[in-house]
């Protein structure tokens, strides 16, 4: 069970970049200069429960802040780590729970193997998702835990954290209510729904509606794609082409997610059953008392699987509208690998005879292994890419005023220029020094590549540079960049290896690169057009030509 576990925390503590990408800069940065430059004990409430978007991150802006306490810093790798410390302790939840049951330990080894693998890069080395996605799993998970085990106020804490951790924790007051009202426990049904409508009213309070009244009228033109996306996100990790056509992507996802809600479907009748039953008196015995040792972890898994379906239902009706892509996106991948657990473990747990349960074991075992091997033969080259993409942007942001997600010269890239540079000013945030030891070797290098048959050519004031030589590396060090240089700007843009485009659809990239520069990225001017290669002690760089942008 360990292997999975090292191998996820190594990828994570390797690619991990510090620094911000994108949506970050609202959560963190923007948050904590605006904190420290003071105002009243209510100001800074306000600041807290501020919306991100559609968004209250109450979680993870106060990990921020105790990492600023105790640092004085701003670090987005502590963040990424802080992120996944949630995702261990989900993982520790489900074994607490799985134990319980005292079904044999080897039944729970497709658990991690399903939770640690590759799919959700975008969850834990990107920051804000890091700290929305992680929190409210850990916290959905650590409340139905508690709920399940009667211990209702710490659930009620554990709920309340999950709903300001992100959006979709509101859901987990209806998850909670269908544990409570299936037990028949009205009293404590009532309390819950009180306690959930306070955090739902307040967390809506002055927020507006994102867009999501055009997510609608989408839906009522094209209810075919909710009905797709549903199931296409709920089987989101068969998704094992990820560079892909969308229709090639999602046809597994989407036969996955239907075939499992078959089994689903079955379990969640089994489970109402029994309170039917007793609510129309044909039978007096307990609801969701009928496994035995296995009660506890059936409310648990219930009240998770709840979460999970009425998340599909909301992510299926508003998220459509942006593109389809959207339901297999990485940063929701987290979602499909809990909904596989709990149909796994909702299965093992049922009143089987032995050796239907063990084959299924078997079944899932042979499953969680192929999804966890494709994700790291398919999805880890995507990461080394994306890491020594934000690595040498994080020159750009510095030295450049771009890079990291927002469009050069634009109105948002000024603010971010300005927010960074008070940040570096104050020595809360330091940027990677990586990327300034590459520009040092632009200015220094002596040894030249060899000729190389390197096209250049400007097509609609884009400037294209397709380099056919060029191979991935997982080394985090290693790394081809197109530079432009001239005497008041260095300015890098990461080469792109070429996509696979041969008859194995497990392959996503090819020998080759290209690099696409527009030239409304760069100032006016003439630059030295050139190309270097880091490959572990060995840099090369070669000059090009001269670009003039006019």
């Amino acid at each position: 069970m360990t292997l999975p576990v090292l191998l996820w925390v190594t990828v994570l503590l390797y690619y991990s970049v510090n620094v911000p990408w994108f949506d970050d800069y609202d959560p963190f940065p923007d948050f904590l200069d605006k904190w420290i430059s003071g105002g009243s004990f209510s100001e800074q409430l306000k600041l807290l429960f501020q919306p991100n978007n559609e968004h209250r991150m109450v979680i993870g802006k106060m990990i921020t802040l105790v990492y600023y306490q105790l640092t004085g810093h701003l670090d987005f790798t502590f963040l990424h780590i802080a992120g996944a410390c949630f995702t261990l302790g989900t993982f520790a939840v489900f074994w607490k729970a799985f134990r319980k049951s005292r079904l044999k330990w080897w039944f729970f080894l497709p658990v991690p193997f399903l939770l640690f693998q590759l799919q959700y890069h975008l969850v834990f080395l990107w920051a804000i998702c890091s700290l929305q996605h992680q929190p409210v799993i850990f916290f959905v998970c650590l409340s139905m835990f508690l709920l399940a085990k009667r211990q209702f106020a710490w659930a009620v804490l554990a709920a309340l954290c999950a709903t300001y951790a992100m959006s979709n924790g509101i859901f987990v007051w209806v998850s909670g209510a269908g544990i409570l009202m299936l037990r028949s426990d009205y009293r404590r049904l009532a309390t819950w729904l009180a306690a959930g409508a306070f955090a739902i009213g307040f967390y809506f309070y002055g927020l507006s509606a994102q867009g999501n009244e055009s997510s609608i009228e989408f839906f009522i033109k094209n209810p075919h794609l909710s009905v797709l996306g549903f199931f296409a996100f709920l089987g989101g990790l068969f998704d094992f082409f990820p560079e892909k056509s969308i229709v090639t992507r999602s046809v597994l996802p989407v036969l996955a997610g239907f075939v499992t809600m078959i089994w689903i479907v079955i379990w969640l009748l089994r489970q109402i059953t029994p309170f039917l039953k007793k609510t129309f008196r044909q039978s007096e015995g307990n609801t969701l008392e009928t496994y035995g040792k296995t009660a506890d972890l059936n409310r648990f898994l219930l009240g998770i699987l709840i979460f999970l379906l009425v998340n599909a239902l909301v992510i299926g009706l508003l998220r459509p509208r942006f593109g389809f892509f959207v339901m297999i996106v990485s940063n929701y991948k987290m979602y499909p690998a809990l909904f596989l657990i709990v149909a796994y473990l909702s299965f093992i747990t049922s009143s089987l005879a032995g050796n239907v349960r063990k084959r299924g074991f078997q079944l899932a075992f042979a499953i969680s292994i192929l999804i966890w091997g494709i994700s790291v033969y398919t999805y880890l080259p995507g990461i080394a890419e994306r890491q020594k993409y934000l690595t040498i942007n994080g020159y750009n942001q510095k030295h450049n005023a771009f890079g990291l997600g927002h469009i050069p010269f634009s109105q948002s890239a000024a603010y971010v220029d300005s927010l960074m540079k008070r940040m570096t000013a104050s020595h809360i945030y330091t940027y990677p020094e990586e990327p300034e030891r590459i520009a040092e070797q632009v200015l220094l290098l002596q040894n030249k590549m060899g000729p190389r048959n390197i096209s250049v050519f400007v097509r609609d004031k884009v400037l294209y540079v397709d380099e056919p030589d060029y191979r991935i590396s997982l080394a985090r060090n290693d790394g081809q960049f197109v530079y432009m240089k001239n005497e008041k700007h260095l300015y890098f843009f990461k080469s792109n290896a070429h996509l696979y485009a041969g008859r194995n659809l497990f392959r996503q990239y090819d020998a080759g690169s290209n690099t696409t520069i527009p030239f409304s990225s760069v100032e006016q001017g003439t630059y030295d057009l050139g190309i270097i290669r880091v490959r572990g002690e060995k840099t090369e760089r070669g000059l090009l030509r001269k670009i003039t942008i006019p």
